[in-house]
């Protein structure tokens, strides 16, 4: 493979990435460009590699390949092939923390804490939900819909009424996300009654309307959305060794490790963690299978159920997320429980500079220092560790407060004065909302959503 690249675009991407080191001198964090994998600047291919078939797929067959594959549309089967030179590149403002006390309770050689909290909608949804806008402005349309449990639907809330555009938003009647979602009067809310997230993701996946994009498919083309906070972990110095990051649908580990295949020479080894019984990536792993499936959840949900977002009985992303650990030699770590997570924000509570600089995660988003915690034998003292806190606590206040009620004093002066961040409506004042049974008929669901989009003309 050519190893050459021009001067122009080399010293161009190093400048971008300078400028975000510069933002954080504080926080010893430098640039570091003998990291850097030299760019193919000749190889402008759009082909994706099928993970099912193993087959190279241009990107003007992808429609038919994913209709012709069984679990094309069910599950993210493709994995772009081609390099970053879209220049898909942003200044993000999310900090990486140095941490002593954590590095110290782990016995490693540095613990990095990214904290995607401090994104526009609290998450690091945001990178996709950018990405997706994006294709969709391509498209000239407006309206989105989506399937979430919690931060995707944020996310997309919030930046689409930033942008004037409108959502349409299918979660599970029991999510505790609902009465924020329900301050973005551009959001119909689709509340699905004794439903799970996948009843939810498969009822979502049925609308067809023209003027709807569908911000739940074409993982092959989100994935590519993470570059700018992959560029922002590929400017430390030491790099990191692994990358922990609690999984939902496994979408933000599968774009860092994309993005670090086209940048990095060595790739830090991927960590998905997950819940206890609630974890089928896990599962898959030890089959040596990229789709799995959970018939029930392998636990009492009352063990497990404070990390929402991460529990699953299947996980969209899966194919991805294999690929991901097969060539960054990671390894996932499951078993977590609640009190998992309890032992996570006790250790964080000790370290007085992330406490002081509003660095408190949900649930969620600690779970990866709550497996480096448990599975604390799986790494050695030279190991460097950055641990993701994938969402900020401001949308889990209730859920923190029964795993660690000794935090909420900490968080209360924090959140003093942010109420715009924090805002929510009580859920028998939502207006903004349907409530549906998962087994609706199609005919019933067009017409609730053809009656609100004539409210939008």
């Amino acid at each position: 493979m050519c190893k050459c690249f021009t001067s122009i675009f080399r010293l161009s991407f190093i400048s971008k990435e300078s400028c975000i080191s510069k933002k954080k001198i504080n926080e010893k964090i430098l640039f570091n460009e003998i990291n850097y994998k030299n760019y193919v600047m000749i190889n402008m291919s759009t082909n994706f590699k099928c993970l099912v078939c193993d087959r190279t797929i241009g990107s003007n067959e992808l429609a038919l390949h994913k209709q012709q594959e069984p679990n094309g549309y069910k599950y993210a089967i493709l994995w772009p092939e081609y390099n970053p030179l879209d220049n898909y590149c942003y200044d993000i403002d999310v900090p990486i923390y140095h941490s002593a006390v954590i590095s110290k309770a782990l016995d490693v050689r540095k613990v990095y804490i990214l904290d995607e909290g401090k994104n526009i909608s609290g998450s690091m949804k945001d990178y996709l939900v950018t990405k997706t806008i994006k294709l969709a402005e391509k498209k000239k349309k407006l309206i989105f819909n989506l399937a979430s449990s919690g931060n995707h639907a944020l996310s997309l809330a919030r930046q689409t009424q930033m942008h004037g555009y409108y959502s349409l938003i299918f979660v599970p009647e029991s999510s505790y996300k609902i009465k924020h979602l329900a301050t973005y009067e551009n959001t119909l809310i689709v509340a699905l009654k004794d439903a799970t997230y996948e009843d939810v993701y498969r009822l979502s996946n049925q609308i067809n309307v023209s003027e709807i994009f569908n911000a739940n498919v074409s993982n092959e083309l989100l994935i590519t959305g993470f570059q700018p906070v992959a560029r922002r972990i590929c400017a430390l110095s030491p790099l990191p060794s692994h990358i922990l990051a609690g999984v939902g649908n496994g979408t933000y580990l599968s774009g860092l490790t994309w993005s670090f295949q086209h940048t990095l020479t060595n790739i830090p080894r991927i960590v998905p963690v997950g819940m206890k019984g609630a974890f089928p990536f896990e599962s898959a792993i030890k089959k040596n299978i990229n789709i799995y499936k959970y018939k029930n959840y392998g636990v009492d949900k009352t063990y497990i159920n404070e990390a929402v977002g991460s529990i699953a009985l299947e996980s969209y992303n899966m194919p991805q997320l294999c690929y991901a650990l097969k060539i960054s030699n990671g390894f996932p770590l499951g078993n977590l429980q609640n009190n998992d997570l309890r032992n996570a924000y006790l250790l964080l509570m000790n370290d007085k500079h992330l406490m002081k600089n509003g660095v408190i995660p949900e649930p969620t988003g600690i779970m990866g220092l709550a497996a480096a915690i448990k599975h604390k034998e799986k790494f050695s003292p030279d190991d460097i560790l950055l641990i993701s806190f994938t969402g900020n606590a401001y949308t889990s206040l209730e859920s923190i407060k029964r795993l660690v009620p000794e935090l909420m004093n900490d968080l209360s002066k924090l959140l003093s004065g942010k109420s715009n961040n924090v805002s929510f409506v009580n859920n028998q004042k939502i207006k903004n909302m349907v409530h549906i049974h998962k087994t609706i008929s199609q005919k019933d669901l067009y017409m609730i959503i053809q009656n609100w989009m004539n409210t939008l003309l």
